[in-house]
């Protein structure tokens, strides 16, 4: 059975703001290269779907 447990990358950022303290965290799932060329093909597929409605209408 495949491992099912996500792997997440994390970038943290403190910003100022008007007197505060703003934290900004990005969580990035790390994926193996399979799954991130699998996943970059779907994204192709779907974005090539919805701008060539675009050009055609």
């Amino acid at each position: 059975m495949a491992d099912t447990a996500a792997v997440y990358s994390t970038e943290t950022h403190e910003m100022g703001y008007r007197n505060r303290t703003i934290l900004i965290e990005n969580i990035t799932p790390v994926y193996r290269w399979e799954e991130r060329e699998a996943v970059k093909k779907a994204i192709e597929e779907q974005l090539y779907d919805i701008f060539s409605k675009y050009v055609s209408g």
